[in-house]
């Protein structure tokens, strides 16, 4: 009796596991990628784009709940799969002039600190376990502004019995995407520990500094988060980057000129110290040229929207780099005869989601 007793437990608790095993499985699913597309297009208001039935909403799944326009013009959605996995979609840049400035307000703050949300409230963020780690100060604030609701949605669908979740954001979207990662994973009330998180950065601009990248990356190492990028878009290659002597390891002997040349003769050390404290100067000159622009002078422009927003103090950097596991999307015969073909060619042409639809789907075909 006591030994078919063990039995029953036993099985008992083999079932309670296998219950709450992740639904979600690391690396990257072309199928699963095409279907967050169709809700990152649902989100985009496909009714103003002659799209075929492809990028019809995921028929499949329900959107849940919708959030206000919030921070800069910012919004997400949840929906929840057949099989239920929610999935937090990030909208993009929309046809407004200050959801474009949220982009553009790229002067780097450091990826630990707070921003003020309103007349009297702050939002205290952590992204990065590394002093030397920095972020985009625009997209910092729109995670400031959605960032709260999505944790607070999480939590009420985990205890509905959801417990793995997806974050897709396309473009302006996709940069959130990482930065909210990197907010869940810090949080200082942490997520229950049988949530799964996966993530698909898709047209993905660069979030933060090298340090982030490493930060990122480290956290969700083993093909938890993707960033997915088309050849022939140039929107993931900003903002642009900027990498100066206090970009580097401190350790790294470029850091130190004196040392770096202690040992050559003295007509040669006199070249090299010339040439090196010249690079030095063009490049941090550089960076404050950049900071003073898309920081200091777009900051102006962000307080006609966030009057309550202060002015962050801006870090003497604009290193910026990629991160996540990269998923590489290449053109092939039949996206440039039958896409491109007859096509004007505006900037955006393969920046938009119905171009990474078809890539997708050329380079990895539905299964009949």
């Amino acid at each position: 009796m006591k030994a078919i007793l063990i039995t029953i437990i036993i099985s008992f608790w083999g079932l309670s596991t296998l219950s709450t095993q992740s639904i979600l499985k690391p690396g990257f699913d072309p199928t699963e990628y095409r279907d967050m597309l169709r809700i990152s297009m649902r989100q985009a208001d496909s009714t103003k784009h002659a799209y075929p039935s492809l990028l019809a909403a995921y028929p499949t799944a329900k959107m849940v709940y919708q959030s206000p326009e919030v921070g800069i013009y910012n919004q997400w959605e949840m929906w929840i799969t057949p099989n239920n996995i929610g999935v937090i979609s990030i909208r993009g840049t929309i046809a407004k002039m200050e959801s474009w400035m949220e982009n553009f307000y790229s002067g780097m703050i450091p990826a630990e600190g707070r921003i003020k949300i309103d007349s009297s409230q702050y939002f205290d963020y952590k992204l990065a376990d590394d002093s030397m780690a920095y972020v985009h100060t625009g997209w910092t604030i729109a995670l400031a502004a959605i960032g709260p609701d999505i944790v607070s949605k999480i939590n009420d669908y985990h205890s509905q019995g959801i417990t793995d979740f997806i974050i897709v954001g396309h473009s302006q979207g996709g940069a959130i995407a990482f930065l909210l990662r990197s907010y869940l994973h810090y949080l200082k009330q942490p997520l229950a520990r049988n949530i799964t998180i996966k993530t698909y950065c898709s047209a993905a601009p660069k979030p933060g500094n090298l340090y982030y990248a490493y930060d990122f990356d480290l956290i969700t190492r083993g093909g938890w988060a993707l960033r997915v990028v088309n050849t022939e878009d140039w929107v993931p290659e900003m903002p642009f980057s900027i990498q100066t002597l206090d970009d580097v390891n401190e350790v790294s002997p470029f850091n130190n000129g004196d040392a770096l040349f202690k040992n050559v003769s003295f007509a040669k050390r006199m070249y090299l110290e010339h040439a090196y404290k010249k690079m030095d100067k063009s490049t941090k000159k550089a960076q404050k040229v950049y900071t003073q622009y898309l920081g200091n002078k777009t900051y102006e422009f962000v307080t006609k929207t966030l009057a309550f927003h202060e002015k962050p103090n801006f870090v003497k950097s604009f290193n910026y780099s990629t991160c996540g596991t990269p998923i590489i999307l290449r053109p092939g015969n039949a996206y440039r005869n039958n896409y491109l073909k007859n096509k004007k060619q505006h900037i955006f042409i393969n920046h938009l989601i119905y171009p990474y639809y078809l890539i997708t789907l050329e380079m990895y075909p539905e299964r009949g």
